[in-house]
């Protein structure tokens, strides 16, 4: 027993609270009953290894400001010698390791040598629709939505402000009404296509209150043929009023009377967002397409009440089965697309003289 009084060394104890004369830990200061050696042996070495810590953490940084300094003093060099300017731009750099003083690729970010306009030169044309200044002459890349490339025209994916940001051109807004005295053919149309627009919603009201804030929507009603208002169908429901427009009957005669309803006989309901909207049984008379179709024309719908429906065992020649997801823009470039197309496949492949879409 006496051997295990005997013990007044810190050696092997420190900041435990071991049996002994002596104690260790941080509570023996204020005690007064620390070991004689827990100064040196427990104390000091902590410091010690603190500040090695410092003195690394202080050795690492200091190599690496060394070697980016030695990177961008190469890089200078190099350009003296090969007679290159610095490169501080991403412009046609996007997502390339090129040589120059800052980089264009996802490791910048990491790495905290991105361009100053990696952001808007790379990242945002991924998420917008329209031109700015910074993309006016972009490198063509295909995660973009739409392009402000110089050959976006020929390849028929432009930007919709293209012209006027990038080309100094008056938007088709401020241009005066064109005057046409007969009908003419769009280029490579043999006659002319006829384009059903629908804006769901869109009260009359709209624009005798908020014209000035719908600038598109006003150059076609004061260039083109303009009704003050019209008297839907009832129920003013999406589906009841499409429907009878491209069938040009009342509900109580197509029978879709609602965008959700039950019928008896058939003992199923219909709405929107069930499977049951794709019955072709509760679609009755003929729409347009059906009727564009036995008379030898070509339709394409996209997102039009009633398209992605086999009524009658016919389809448009080209539709998609709504998605409500897909934004606004990109059903408009889709359209575009469509009317785009050479002059062979256009007729092969989809439309000759109807198009019908809607945004829901």
């Amino acid at each position: 027993m006496c051997s295990l009084f005997s013990v007044k060394s810190c050696k092997g104890r420190c900041f435990e609270r071991t049996f002994g004369n002596c104690r260790c830990d941080a509570a023996c200061v204020d005690l007064g009953n620390c070991c004689l050696d827990y100064q040196e042996t427990c104390i000091e070495p902590e410091k010690d290894s603190i500040w090695t810590k410092r003195i690394l953490t202080l050795y690492n940084c200091r190599l690496l400001s060394l070697q980016v300094l030695s990177v961008c003093v190469l890089t200078t060099i190099l350009g003296c010698i090969f007679g290159l300017k610095p490169i501080k731009s991403c412009k046609g750099r996007c997502f390339e390791r090129t040589f120059g003083n800052c980089r264009c690729d996802a490791a910048c970010v990491d790495l905290g040598n991105c361009c100053l306009d990696y952001q808007e030169t790379c990242i945002e044309p991924g998420h917008i629709w329209t031109c700015n200044k910074f993309r006016c002459g972009e490198k063509r890349l295909s995660r973009n939505l739409c392009s402000c490339s110089d050959d976006c025209k020929a390849q028929g994916d432009c930007c919709i402000n293209y012209g006027s940001v990038c080309q100094g051109e008056k938007s088709w807004v401020e241009e005066t009404c064109e005057s046409i005295d007969e009908p003419q053919c769009p280029e490579g149309f043999d006659s002319p296509p006829t384009l059903l627009f629908s804006l769901d919603g869109f009260r009359a009201e709209y624009l005798h209150t908020w014209g000035g804030l719908l600038p598109v929507i006003s150059k076609l009603k004061n260039c083109g043929t303009y009704t003050k208002n019209l008297r839907p169908v009832y129920p003013t429901k999406t589906f009841p009023n499409h429907y009878s427009i491209v069938t040009g009957l009342y509900p109580e005669s197509h029978g879709v009377i609602d965008n959700k309803m039950y019928d008896p006989k058939m003992n199923a309901s219909f709405s929107l967002k069930s499977k049951e909207k794709f019955n072709p049984e509760w679609y009755k008379g003929e729409p347009i397409w059906i009727t564009a179709k036995y008379q030898g024309l070509k339709s394409g719908t996209l997102f039009w009440p009633g398209s992605d429906v086999t009524i009658k065992g016919i389809y448009p020649d080209i539709y998609k089965v709504y998605n409500g997801s897909i934004p606004f823009e990109e059903r408009i470039l889709a359209v575009l697309q469509w009317l785009q197309l050479p002059r062979d496949e256009r007729r092969t492949r989809f439309f000759r003289s109807f198009i019908w879409t809607s945004q829901q």
